[in-house]
């Protein structure tokens, strides 16, 4: 397995559409990884590229199923679903769908738990209704048409293997859309950029990192070496920013150089070289 989607502990890590392909059984099941919903006030607030406006409403047009992922660890938004989520649910109904709850490892019970999924379906799945106490006047807090729930801990890997055997179980006989060889649509550009990007969300607090810019200065790939070489420049927008984000002695980008290193290595299944240089505008100050 490889981390090909950037992921981090913030919102909008996703700025663009990633595929992802997996093959099992002669069968291949291409991820298509969208930025999250992004309105317009949250656009600005962060920085983010107005392309991820409505780019979740255009992924769906390239799909055959949707899964929905919801974080049951966060008290103030497991109860229920995005209302913009909702939406685009409603908009494609006749689609198939399924909800994906992750983070159920964070849950105190099953109790709980089975309250989660019975207000994230409005009580049903596949049509059926859940067993259990139900209230006519209670507010619809999700969508009523998901075919499947799958619970699951990405972080352990708890319960994904349920997801892709159900994916496989329903894959439509046709054409592989990429060959064998290939595990995403990114350039190796893009799968470096948008690594470094993620770790400084990871690292750094607040809007921060949303205001950086990642750029690759360099790659090389030698093959008999099975190595890769390459070079990053991230611009802040102040020397004071800067020095900020470096840290004492230039200590927190090491550690943030070192994980994108390891992120990289298994992305690639390389040897890594990583230059990770910091600088304000055209003046390079900070390197490691």
């Amino acid at each position: 397995m490889r981390t090909i989607c950037a992921a981090s502990n913030k919102v909008h890590t996703t700025t663009k559409l990633v595929r992802a392909m997996c093959y099992c059984n002669d069968t291949q099941i291409v991820f298509l990884d969208t930025p999250g919903v992004v309105t317009d006030r949250e656009q600005k607030k962060y920085n983010l590229p107005p392309s991820m406006l409505g780019s979740c409403h255009k992924s769906l047009r390239c799909a055959d199923v949707v899964g929905v992922v919801h974080d049951a660890s966060c008290k103030y938004i497991r109860e229920s679903l995005h209302k913009d989520v909702v939406e685009m649910l409603n908009s494609v109904q006749d689609m198939p769908s399924f909800l994906i709850i992750n983070k159920v490892d964070k849950l105190r019970s099953k109790k709980q738990l089975l309250t989660l999924v019975r207000n994230l379906t409005n009580g049903f799945i596949a049509g059926n209704s859940i067993p259990g106490p139900t209230n006519p006047n209670k507010q619809e807090r999700g969508f009523s048409h998901f075919s499947d729930v799958f619970m699951v801990s990405a972080l352990n890997g708890d319960g994904v293997s349920d997801i892709r055997e159900y994916l496989v179980n329903n894959a439509k006989p046709g054409k592989f859309h990429y060959s064998t060889e290939e595990w995403t649509d990114q350039t190796p550009k893009s799968v470096i950029e948008d690594a470094v990007r993620a770790k400084f969300l990871d690292f750094l607090h607040q809007e921060i990192p949303y205001n950086l810019k990642v750029k690759l200065d360099y790659y090389e790939e030698i093959d008999n070496e099975d190595k890769i070489i390459c070079s990053v420049s991230v611009e802040c927008p102040s020397e004071r920013l800067m020095r900020l984000i470096s840290g004492a002695g230039g200590g927190r980008l090491q550690q943030i150089k070192s994980s994108v290193r390891n992120d990289l290595i298994d992305v690639f299944r390389k040897t890594v070289i990583l230059d990770l240089q910091l600088h304000v505008k055209n003046n390079f100050l900070l390197a490691s």
